[in-house]
């Protein structure tokens, strides 16, 4: 049964963008490169859970954050990170994120980053067409690959991308330390964004033009300070 069913929306939805909703859920529930199956539902629980901190509260200083898994399954450090990359990410600098990735090292941060960019849109949409937030789903068994794909290196970012014959936008191997999950996020980036049309300046196939949907972008970076 689709979890994203076309009738389980108030208004239609392009069947692309439910095939990538669809596409992330079931990867949620499968053990990830880094984390396990019940740790990645863990984080997605905890992007739901997250707030800002109230004015004039100083976020907590990362490497005094406890390593310890607690009763939800994840650590303070870990949910600290999970929450700053949800709701705080305006004040993510360079000397945070290598303090987090020195913490939980690159595979584990990466991953992270990647289940919160994955889920935050799903979520969003559904809030703003009334529609009730998917059910996390049962994790599965099994372990993480581990696995570091070959052609990475430092260019830039603050982790390894792909860099050994790459010639596409940044923003499309900003997670390419795990694959199938940036594969997943970049199917909803395509659906939700441009679909097959991104090379073209006039766009027909949506109801606003390019240069509208540029300008909500745009717009949308701006306010959430998301600079690119």
């Amino acid at each position: 049964m689709a979890e994203f069913g076309a009738d389980t929306f108030p208004r239609p939805v392009d069947p692309a963008i439910l095939s990538a909703f669809e596409a992330v859920w079931e990867g949620l529930a499968v053990a990830g490169t880094w984390w396990t199956a019940a740790e990645r539902v863990a984080i997605v629980a905890a992007t739901r859970r997250s707030l800002r901190l109230p004015l004039g509260e100083t976020a907590p200083d990362i490497a005094g954050l406890s390593d310890a898994v607690g009763p939800d399954g994840l650590s303070p450090l870990t949910r600290e990170v999970v929450r700053r990359l949800a709701v705080d990410a305006g004040r993510i600098t360079r000397e945070w994120a290598t303090a987090a990735i020195g913490r939980m090292g690159h595979g584990h941060y990466v991953e992270t980053v990647a289940l919160v960019v994955q889920t935050v849109p799903i979520d969003l949409l559904c809030d703003l067409l009334g529609r009730p937030r998917q059910a996390l789903p049962v994790p599965g068994k099994g372990e993480p690959s581990r696995v570091v794909p070959d052609g990475l290196g430092q260019e830039g970012a603050f982790v390894p991308w792909a860099v050994d014959g790459w010639s596409g936008p940044n923003v499309a191997r900003a997670l390419s330390f795990v694959p199938e999950d940036n594969s997943r996020r970049m199917g909803i980036v395509t659906s939700m964004y441009s679909g097959r049309h991104f090379g073209e300046m006039v766009w027909r196939h949506r109801a606003l033009s390019r240069p509208q949907v540029e300008l909500v972008a745009a717009r949308t970076s701006a306010v959430n300070e998301c600079f690119y």
